[in-house]
């Protein structure tokens, strides 16, 4: 007999039943993952079955005071995700009806302890009928329409798609492609922490055969020439490395272009597309030379894709981030530089293929405000939009062939916090759920700011504090998380970064206790790091006006107007302990004293190209810096002098997977440390009929 205590907290309707209690959903005695928001709105309108709620009840409840989004977009996305959990549509609705641009309604039976909350809207009275056949009659012709209709959808359903698995190794892959004649694959992978290297393998076949190069594939030409990236730098989810090309017999590249971030040939082969970082800007040139779209401020291009007509060059479009963020959409120029946007804004994008008829483009993405894995997308040349296919992971594509078959990965995505906080003498993990970084470290050691990112996050990117004592960590709210205040009552944190991926990002301060969220700005600068000076009166931070490069801005707290203090290209994070003077580093990657306040600039010594100023020593004395690699060393240095000297050597002890490592925290007094990792697990796989 069922407990009536428990009973009160289930609804249920349809093959349905929601604990109100533990948010979890059930069909059938399955559990149905259902996401934050779809669930709120689910919540919401059980609470009043049968009447509409409108949307601005909805948006009020599912998104606090001071949050900038696209609301409508958001809803709908959210309303749209909660009927796909139900299995329910717009067009015949059995649960949830929509009315248009007002709100929506739940049309369902719904019980509770037994007794009915809501039964269907009533139907419309039928005028009497004067023939009645027989109950019997009808009752066969129902019953034989009924099953010539499932004859119907059953003969029609399509059938699964087809995957077969062509990697077996333990690592990352982030390009494969098809051979020209279409029956093997070349994919670059890095099994066990080893550098990426070249394989080549047949469709149907489970061996694949190393080439002998440390590089990965970009591209491979009609005539069997490889374009192939060398010597990689890596960032948080980009790299950049020199491209070379080389034929399939081959074991000694060519080097054609540093700075490069990914290349396509041209159908004949006689060109190639690339996209690649000039002076601060992310271009696209085709050929190398011409330049046929340049980028502003953070924004970056990836995986431009030539058509199979050679007129369009498909592209993914980043509007922030600088490389540190996948947030953006699908979008085709010609060949003359006029510019069309095709697909929606998506959280996290990645991959892309034209289709054989060259009239839709296939690519793979998450969407925003969701938290759910990245799913196959389609978008054609005209923008209508398609899901292709969405799994419990993470899919990647890479390339289709002429005949249609798709080379995909799927893949396990993790952030990994790692520290060691003294007087301890060993590491020990310090994330929280499956994709988290760490954005700050307090002076003392005690705490540490965390994003909380992917399915884990509930929204995309979430704001934890954790302290470093092993407690379970507390959400703040919703955003990027960059420092914490002098105080460490405050975390400055970017809203909406990621979570809306076309609009600027603002800033705003989160109580790390009791309080409600500070919006710092709103206007039409793009924000990036931030942090606020020692003072507590004033913050510094990287961004970018419209149609201008990244520079850094100081800006008081209450009602202050930004200022520029560093040239456009030139940006640093790291601010003296008297709030004095800023380390910035140009698009040469030197590295600059900056003056606060204004005034003349200094050349800094002893920090190398690509190393990173992580912290100011508490007496100013020192600045702690980063290697790039794996593993990353971190050097104490004199700001006088320029000497340096080794601290710390950090990586984790499993490297398989590992991406980069980054950001590393220290204390003022360099004594505990904190860093983070980024790891993809891949396995490469041929998909057939997917459509």
């Amino acid at each position: 007999m069922a407990n009536p205590a428990e009973s009160t907290h289930i609804v249920r309707f349809g093959d349905f039943e929601l604990d109100l209690r533990t948010g979890e959903l059930r069909s059938n005695g399955h559990h149905i993952i259902l996401q934050e928001k779809p669930l709120q709105i689910l919540t919401a309108l059980l609470e009043q079955p049968g009447e509409m709620v409108t949307r601005e009840e909805l948006i009020k409840r599912l998104w606090p005071a001071g949050t900038f989004i696209d609301f409508d977009l958001g809803l709908n996305k959210a309303v749209n995700r909660l009927r796909e959990a139900l299995n329910d549509s717009a067009e015949g609705p059995h649960f949830i009806e929509t009315f248009p641009k007002r709100g929506y309604r739940f049309v369902a039976t719904v019980t509770r302890n037994g007794a009915r909350l809501a039964e269907p809207p009533a139907a419309k009275p039928i005028s009497s009928v004067r023939f009645v056949l027989p109950l019997g009659v009808v009752l066969s012709v129902a019953c034989l329409l009924a099953a010539w209709l499932w004859m119907r959808h059953r003969g029609n359903k399509p059938p699964e798609p087809a995957f077969q698995r062509l990697s077996f190794g333990r690592g990352t892959i982030l390009s494969a492609r098809f051979t020209a004649d279409g029956q093997s694959v070349v994919y670059g992978a890095a099994w066990d922490g080893k550098p990426f290297q070249l394989f080549l393998t047949a469709a149907g076949s489970s061996e694949s055969r190393p080439l002998g190069v440390d590089a990965d594939i970009l591209a491979i030409s009609a005539s069997g020439e490889m374009a192939v990236l060398m010597n990689p730098t890596y960032s948080l989810v980009s790299r950049r490395g020199t491209l070379a090309l080389m034929s399939l017999t081959s074991s000694t590249p060519r080097k054609l272009i540093d700075n490069v971030q990914d290349a396509d040939w041209s159908p004949d082969g006689s060109k190639l597309v690339v996209t690649h970082y000039v002076g601060g800007h992310c271009v696209l040139e085709f050929p190398p030379g011409k330049v046929l779209y340049e980028t502003t401020g953070g924004a970056w291009l990836s995986h431009p894709r030539v058509s199979p007509r050679g007129d369009q060059i498909a592209y993914l479009e980043h509007p922030m981030g600088g490389g540190d963020d996948d947030a953006g959409w699908v979008a085709v120029i010609d060949l003359t530089g006029h510019k069309k946007t095709l697909s929606g804004e998506f959280a996290g994008i990645s991959g892309v293929a034209w289709d054989s008829a060259a009239d839709a483009i296939w690519f793979s993405g998450a969407e925003p405000g969701q938290s759910g894995p990245r799913a196959l997308f389609r978008v054609s040349t005209a923008g209508q939009q398609l899901l292709a296919r969405r799994e419990s992971g993470n899919m990647t594509l890479h390339d289709i062939s002429r005949d249609g078959h798709l080379l995909l990965t799927r893949d396990t995505f993790r952030g990994e916090v790692f520290g060691r906080i003294y007087p301890e003498n060993k590491e020990r993990e310090l994330g929280w759920r499956d994709s988290t970084f760490a954005s700050d470290l307090s002076p003392d050691g005690a705490d540490v700011a965390l994003s909380v990112q992917g399915e884990a996050s509930g929204t995309g990117y979430a704001v934890y504090l954790r302290k470093t004592d092993g407690s379970p960590a507390v959400r703040l709210g919703e955003g990027l998380p960059m420092q914490f205040s002098p105080d460490s009552k405050w975390v400055i944190t970017i809203y909406p970064s990621g979570i809306e991926p076309a609009s600027a990002p603002q800033l705003l301060l989160l109580p790390t206790g009791a309080g409600q969220p500070v919006t710092l700005t709103h206007d039409s600068i793009s924000h990036g790091f931030a942090a606020l000076l020692p003072d507590g009166r004033r913050f510094l931070f990287e961004g970018n006006e419209p149609g201008h490069a990244v520079r850094n801005w100081i800006q008081d707290v209450t009602d202050g107007k930004p200022l520029p203090i560093t040239p456009e290209g030139t940006v640093g994070r790291r601010i003296s302990p008297d709030g004095k003077l800023l380390v910035a580093v140009d698009p040469d990657r030197k590295f600059w004293l900056y003056p606060m306040d204004g005034g003349p600039h200094w050349a800094l010594s002893g920090i190398e190209a690509g190393e990173q100023a992580i912290r100011w020593s508490v007496d100013g004395k020192y600045l702690f810096v980063a290697s790039g690699g794996i593993p990353v060393r971190v050097y104490r240095v004199e700001v006088m002098t320029g000497h340096r000297q080794l601290v710390y050597t950090l990586a984790p002890s499993d490297a398989a997977g590992l991406w980069n490592v980054d950001p590393v925290l220290l204390t003022p007094d360099g004594k505990s440390y904190v860093y983070s990792d980024s790891r993809i697990l891949s396995d490469l796989y041929l998909a057939s009929g997917l459509r």
